[in-house]
């Protein structure tokens, strides 16, 4: 599922806003806020671009990047890391390096600022979980009252990836009864 702007932003802006910052920039936002969903939404238009994605996720505990080869870098490719602020700053200092030195591009998302440019916030609300839940149900022609919907955001703390776990155990449930 793309991700859902409520905002009026698109992804199409968002990518605007990257080229004009030399392909450099940051999505900040909370756990399960859809961070890693904006990522996936973008990828085609990186493509569409002409922009050549190697695209790393850092694991919960990871400190270091994988080797990437310095030789497939170049001006046309962008490095996407997801859960860069987990990085050590020596694994910071060298993807940045890298990327510097080959004239890359370089998007990460985070929890907080890391010093680039930021292009979206991901901002989790109660309308955002209904949205997305009402977008998810309709595909399976199934219905939840809001108030299931609010009460799984507000037990999950404002985490809309565990809002829509929580649901999911709702439907298994339903659908096993």
């Amino acid at each position: 599922m793309p991700f859902l702007f409520l905002d009026g932003d698109s992804a199409e802006a968002i990518l605007s806003r990257l080229k004009q910052q030399n392909w450099w920039g940051q999505i900040l936002g909370q756990h399960g806020s859809g961070k890693s969903t904006l990522l996936a939404t973008l990828g085609p238009l990186f493509k569409a671009a002409g922009r050549n994605v190697v695209a790393l996720k850092v694991g919960p505990g990871e400190r270091r990047l994988p080797q990437i080869d310095r030789k497939t870098v170049s001006p046309a490719t962008q490095i996407v890391i997801d859960g860069y602020e987990q990085l050590s700053c020596w694994s910071k200092w060298k993807v940045r390096r890298l990327a510097r030195s080959a004239g890359a591009g370089l998007l990460v998302t985070a929890h907080q600022d890391v010093g680039l440019p930021t292009l979206y916030e991901t901002n989790p609300s109660e309308a955002v979980a209904l949205a997305v839940a009402a977008r998810l149900l309709a595909e399976e022609n199934m219905q939840f009252p809001p108030s299931e919907i609010t009460g799984a955001y507000q037990a999950a703390k404002g985490n809309v990836r565990e809002t829509l776990f929580k649901l999911y155990d709702v439907y298994q449930m339903r659908n096993t009864l």
